[in-house]
């Protein structure tokens, strides 16, 4: 039973405020701290200020006290009830999903992995790690992420010592060649190499440490609802010139993590891309979806996609995220469990890719995102029967 719940200021990576949850109940204290994005598809779930949650709290506080935290389908429903607006802009998201995942680790007893229950093997994610940065989040490429996959990793300890030396060797190697620009704010190497350079510098890396290379294009950043404006290259450029260059780069790197290659509500464009490099190369909708189940099912519909990036926080409630992961996976689209740029320091992605038997998690080197790789590695150790997940093949 909750006898009380408590709200917490904190400061997430980009030292922005932040919120904390602590739920008490006759078993122990249970908390969660929410984070917050920086390149926001516009149909997210709606983040409030924290001192405006924290002034209307009191009101919301009564209607879960008495609960029982075990019923988390109740709690989660009660959320969306009091709220009432369809995308959290009454409660916020970062005090509903705060709450829904503090009750979900009191109704698992801290062990969030087993949300889904009990299986005799637990499957564990693959890494997908940002290396260079750009966009929105700071550097000097448009498109906003450049990643590394250790898919031939036996273990989260391989992966993430893989991942570490693959960035320490990147952040090393530029400053050397004085193309450094420092670290943006996720904690991504920032270069004065331009979008193709940056490729054809990551594909040498790529084959030295045999991992596979990935890119968020975050096109959405770059629509002026008219054209994808290339600021940096001087460009303007009609969709179809888009996404030429992006199934081109595709191609001619190899790239295999293919997300958000054209905005938001680009389904029909995103289908045609999907068609053509599908087959090798997984195509993941971010900003396309927001997590949201409706985005979700227009996206099966047109086969826009053939894997789901999963953000808790853009929906507002495990209970609504667990709705869209089942719904990807009996469409047959593979789920990627992701991080957000202005990240706090609790770990329950990693629990929750663990319980949603995710192929791959996405998640930066350092910093805030250090606690969830270092909870795959402690989850690795404590559950009796692991393996590593197999790298998704495009399409099926």
């Amino acid at each position: 039973m909750i006898r009380n719940i408590r709200l917490y200021p904190e400061f997430n990576s980009k030292g922005e405020e932040s919120l904390r949850v602590k739920i008490q109940t006759e078993k122990g204290v249970y908390s969660a701290s929410v984070p917050s994005g920086t390149s926001r598809g516009s149909h997210e779930a709606v983040e409030l200020p924290v001192e405006k949650v924290l002034r209307f709290f009191s009101k919301v506080r009564p209607h879960f006290i008495g609960r029982n935290e075990n019923e988390l389908d109740i709690i989660d429903g009660l959320l969306i009830e009091l709220d009432g607006t369809g995308n959290f802009s009454k409660l916020g998201e970062n005090l509903s999903l705060g709450i829904s995942i503090a009750a979900a680790r009191a109704a698992t007893d801290n062990h969030l992995w087993k949300l889904t229950g009990n299986r005799l093997v637990a499957t564990f994610p693959i890494p997908v790690a940002n290396v260079i940065g750009g966009g929105m989040h700071g550097g000097g490429t448009e498109w906003q992420e450049f990643l590394v996959i250790p898919y031939k990793a036996q273990s989260p300890l391989e992966a993430v010592q893989m991942i570490l030396d693959i960035w320490k060797h990147i952040g090393s190697d530029l400053g050397k060649k004085g193309l450094l620009m420092g670290r943006n704010i996720e904690n991504a190497w920032m270069s004065r190499m331009n979008d193709l350079k940056t490729l054809d510098y990551l594909s040498g890396i790529a084959e030295d440490w045999d991992v596979k290379i990935g890119v968020d294009f975050a096109a959405s950043s770059m629509w002026n609802s008219r054209v994808y404006d290339y600021e940096r290259w001087g460009v303007k450029l009609k969709s179809s010139e888009h996404m030429e260059i992006v199934k081109e780069a595709v191609r001619e790197y190899g790239i295999y993590y293919v997300e958000d290659p054209v905005h938001e509500n680009a389904f029909r464009q995103c289908a045609l891309i999907t068609r053509d490099i599908g087959k090798e190369s997984v195509v993941v909708g971010d900003d396309l979806y927001t997590t949201n189940p409706k985005r979700v099912k227009k996206g099966i519909r047109y086969k826009s996609t053939n894997a789901v990036l999963v953000k808790p926080n853009q929906i507002g409630t495990l209970t609504q995220t667990h709705d869209v992961v089942v719904m990807a996976k009996k469409a047959g689209l593979f789920i990627v469990p992701s991080h957000r740029s202005g990240e706090t320091y609790d770990n329950w992605l990693a629990d929750l890719a663990v319980a949603w038997d995710a192929p791959l998690i996405k998640a930066g080197t350092t910093g805030a995102d250090a606690p969830k790789l270092n909870r795959l590695i402690e989850l690795w150790e404590e559950i009796p029967s692991v393996r590593m997940a197999k790298l998704p093949k495009g399409r099926l």
